[in-house]
């Protein structure tokens, strides 16, 4: 990843990202590697409806970050490689970036899942929300299960002002070991 360390006082509190990525994808979907999730999709950093693109920094990573999913669903995936240019994101582990933006960077870490469960709403969806008013390309999610991982998860992408994707190699087949770990909700 590249990122712009001494980036002119107007683009703080984002950092500049450009480098390759990988994303994750349901292997029926691989034709659509680019689309935002299905409009009655929710995640991590997103409500019904709302892009957000979902990137790690590492194939590894991605791997590693959709392992739980593909054990409890038991579908094929595959990871694209991907090149990201200009994102200006908020980064989770500036905390004087977080603090400026009245953001808990720790709310991040709570079980979104568990909140839907629970018929609640996800509190991180506060991170992203104040990310999103802010004029944030995307944020930085601090891996909960890859010590020092870190997956970049952009709001809009491929428009006018915004950042650009391109896939930039051939989708790479996940397989799981057959022992491994599932996380619960």
């Amino acid at each position: 990843m590249e990122t712009s360390e001494d980036m002119p006082e107007a683009t703080f509190p984002f950092r500049k990202v450009s480098g390759h990525f990988f994303r994750s994808v349901l292997l029926e979907r691989l034709d659509h590697v680019l689309d935002p999730p299905d409009t009655a999709s929710a995640g991590r950093y997103h409500r019904l409806g709302q892009p957000t693109l979902y990137t790690s920094a590492s194939l590894d990573w991605s791997i590693t970050a959709i392992s739980g999913y593909m054990r409890e669903d038991r579908r094929k995936r595959v990871v694209v490689p991907l090149l990201v240019s200009d994102a200006l994101v908020l980064d989770q582990h500036d905390e004087e970036a977080c603090r400026r933006l009245g953001i808990d960077r720790d709310l991040s870490n709570e079980s979104w899942r568990s909140a839907l469960a629970a018929g609640q709403e996800p509190v991180s969806w506060r991170n992203s929300d104040a990310a999103r008013s802010a004029g944030a390309d995307g944020i930085i999610d601090r891996s909960r299960f890859i010590p020092g991982g870190w997956h970049l998860n952009l709001f809009r992408w491929n428009e006018l002002g915004g950042p650009s994707i391109k896939v930039c190699g051939d989708p790479v087949e996940i397989v799981l070991a057959e022992d491994g770990a599932k996380w619960s909700l």
